[in-house]
């Protein structure tokens, strides 16, 4: 598995002030695979960058009634696709699938990491899963890219 640094964004709303911080989450998912096209094998490689957010919402509650204050926290993933054709023609994109994984806490979001920090195998395995199944859907965009590339290759040459 490839190791690289996480680029990884929490986003803050309290009051309707949004505040960027660094915070600790999963590192990058990766997968690949080799693609057999007509042109010869395409290595392919997904690289999914965990993107975190959290949100305050509710209140603490004034004296005497109960506390609707709560942190929803998500992760959506930052998908990034290199192929490279044995032409030597690359073939890339990049994606945001959103909502891979949420959970809601009661209490403060600042308070509540550490509870975050505690669901990292689900979100791991909800991570590299949308992972595994955006790399099978985008299995199918490449034998195309790569098709259009060879005819645009044949079409010049």
């Amino acid at each position: 598995m490839m190791k690289a640094a996480a680029r990884i964004t929490l986003v803050l709303v309290t009051a309707g002030i949004a505040v960027a911080t660094p915070a600790s989450a999963a590192e990058p998912v990766v997968h690949e695979r080799v693609i057999e096209h007509a042109s010869g094998a395409v290595p392919t490689t997904w690289v999914g960058t965990p993107v975190v957010t959290a949100r305050q919402v509710g209140s603490p509650g004034a004296a005497g009634r109960p506390a609707s204050l709560r942190c929803i926290w998500r992760v959506d993933l930052e998908i990034v696709r290199t192929a490279r054709m044995t032409s030597g023609t690359s073939l890339n994109s990049t994606i945001r699938s959103a909502n891979v994984f949420q959970t809601v806490r009661p209490g403060w979001c600042a308070s509540e990491r550490s509870a975050f920090a505690g669901k990292a195998a689900a979100r791991d395995g909800a991570l590299q899963a949308r992972l595994r199944d955006h790399a099978t859907q985008d299995t199918k965009a490449v034998m195309a890219q790569a098709d259009a590339m060879v005819r645009a290759t044949s079409a010049t040459g």
